[in-house]
């Protein structure tokens, strides 16, 4: 039997690629999610640096003068189910905390965020709501308010923050489609009259811009970026595939089109950004919705996707966002839920 007595907790830095990376792999294969939530820069950037504070939780090792009592939760579990032998010092749950946001001379004034990863082999124990309550104490001691993140919502986590009365913010659903799964296909990109589509260039880029700022401009978050600065995130990505990302453009039928602008000129009604392996971003402007052409957008980069070699496709989609009944008729499939709770 596995007792939550059995370990060390350490406030130290976490080792990324020999200990952070084989734990948040256990995790993600259990839990599902980004496949780059275990990538090693994916959890540099949250996880080290000169304002981060860690704490690792490893199997008992001899007593170091570093070991930290942590504070005991309402919920911590009086017995463990069995689980494999683990090795003296093995990693097996982890925190950060870390700044929200900041500049210079304050980098909590926006409060702290805290991040934990427990290993699915030892949880029912006690050690992820020990791990969370020392997560908060720790946040608000640096930041004040806290925001608690995961990569990977189950079930179990969301009781545990709605216990410690977290309210979530934020919530997205993480979508796959798998060019592998069987003789799949990709579904038929089904063009509303007269519409064209052209990839991107450097000479059409703020023709995606504009697009994209209709399409996202009443969105919550939208961060409202000029051209230049959208632009520069988006070829910025070194995975980023301008073959793959499309602008779709549709002639105008005067009032009946609802698009507005003179009868005869073309509108750009559409857009979807792709990477390797990605679907980054689709947006349709309000006045085009309801035409097809988010589905027809998706087909098409799936098709190009495929004959470039891509073997499947990401996105992510907010819980909120309708397109996601969109996605999984296209043969997306759930593969995890990313979430921000934020305290008080």
């Amino acid at each position: 039997m596995f007792s939550i007595d059995a370990v060390e907790w350490t406030v130290s830095p976490v080792a990324v690629e020999a200990e952070l990376v084989p734990l948040a792999e256990r995790c993600l294969e259990a839990d599902g999610g980004l496949p780059m939530s275990a990538d090693p820069d994916f959890l540099r950037r949250r996880w080290t640096g000169g304002a981060v504070t860690t704490v690792q939780i490893c199997s008992t090792r001899e007593p170091s003068d570093d070991a930290t009592e942590l504070p005991r939760g309402p919920t911590d579990a009086v017995a463990c189910p069995p689980v494999p032998h683990r090795p003296v010092g093995r990693l097996l749950a982890a925190g950060a905390v870390r700044p929200t946001s900041g500049d210079g001379s304050d980098p909590w004034a926006g409060g702290a965020t805290f991040v934990g990863l427990v290993d699915p082999e030892v949880r029912a124990c006690g050690l992820g709501s020990r791990l969370l309550d020392w997560g908060l104490a720790e946040g608000r001691r640096r930041g004040g308010s806290v925001t608690v993140e995961t990569e990977s919502l189950t079930g179990e986590s969301l009781r545990l923050f709605e216990g410690r009365g977290l309210r979530q913010v934020f919530a997205e659903d993480v979508l796959r489609f798998g060019f592998d799964v069987g003789a799949r296909r990709v579904p038929e990109a089904v063009w509303p009259g007269g519409t064209t589509f052209a990839a991107w260039s450097d000479a059409n880029a703020e023709r995606f811009f504009r697009v994209y700022e209709a399409a996202f401009r009443e969105r919550p978050g939208f961060p409202g970026w000029n051209a230049e600065r959208w632009i520069a995130w988006v070829t910025g990505d070194d995975e980023f595939r301008p073959e793959w990302s499309v602008l779709a453009t549709v002639p105008t039928l005067g009032g009946d089109a609802g698009l507005g602008g003179d009868v005869g000129l073309d509108h750009d009604v559409g857009f979807v950004i792709a990477a390797v392996g990605w679907i980054v971003q689709v947006g349709v402007v309000p006045a085009a919705r309801g035409r097809g052409l988010g589905s027809a957008l998706v087909t098409e980069v799936l098709r190009r996707m495929r004959a470039g070699g891509a073997d499947e496709a990401w996105l992510d989609v907010n819980v909120d966002n309708p397109a996601g009944r969109l996605y999984r008729r296209l043969g997306f499939e759930d593969r995890g839920r990313r979430a921000r709770f934020r305290a008080g």
